[in-house]
């Protein structure tokens, strides 16, 4: 079955350079030249991805994300941010916000659909893995398992966008290591995972709030970095 993809965004050009491209890739794709319009379809059909402005008249990007956020029945809907608001400071706030990924104006459509798969990777529901020698990182209530791309905790499923992930397989893989901000970037940088020195506080309170009651599991040593005490 394909994959449904809403493009939010007030540019009727763009929509149709979404549209056109991703259509090529094998998706469903379904254009919207405001929030207010996309809504009512998502009552209709949740699709898989959101590919989303922010600067739009009406309801913008950001508002658009916060309610979907706070509504049980969309919260996890992968939402990938297009935009010409480049500043980091756009791009913190996207994260903060619960997006997946940021991409900025203009954009490489090479990179905008690299970005779309990754995205829709991470989110959805991975193959089993025949392999009976895979490591599954445990931490109290907390089962990690690299090569299936999950994570329980106390038995339930939790999604984790993709640095977050890589993020918390880095600290369970060498418990009691701290990890300053320079040794993560380097440690969990690629092509799909966006994390600067500014992001990384933003994607570790994000990652704890995932943890539910484990939060604390995730330590902040002052003045030097994060890690997990052994």
């Amino acid at each position: 079955m394909k994959k449904l993809i809403y493009a939010i965004d007030d540019e009727a050009d763009i929509q149709e350079i979404i549209r056109i491209n991703l259509k090529s890739e094998g998706y469903e794709v379904r254009t919207f030249s405001s929030a207010e319009k996309a809504l009512p379809e998502i009552e209709k059909a949740e699709p898989d991805l959101i590919i989303l402005d922010i600067m739009m008249d009406g309801m913008d990007g950001y508002e658009f994300c916060r309610k979907l956020r706070s509504d049980d029945r969309w919260k996890n809907i992968p939402i990938i941010f297009l935009s010409a608001k480049s500043e980091e400071f756009d791009k913190v706030l996207g994260l903060e916000l619960g997006g997946d990924d940021y991409v900025t104006k203009p954009f490489s459509v090479r990179e905008l659909i690299s970005r779309t798969k990754a995205v829709l990777r991470r989110s959805g529901a991975p193959d089993a893995v025949e392999d009976h020698e895979r490591k599954i990182y445990k931490y109290l209530g907390v089962d990690l398992d690299p090569e299936k791309f999950s994570l329980k905790v106390d038995g339930d499923d939790v999604k984790l966008t993709k640095t977050e992930f890589e993020l918390l397989h880095l600290f369970m893989k060498y418990p009691g290591k701290i990890f300053t901000r320079d040794n993560i970037i380097d440690s969990i940088k690629g092509e799909d995972i966006y994390v600067i020195d500014r992001t990384i506080d933003v994607h570790i309170m994000n990652l704890r709030k995932k943890l539910g009651k484990y939060k604390s599991m995730v330590s902040t040593f002052s003045g030097v970095g994060y890690g997990i005490k052994e």
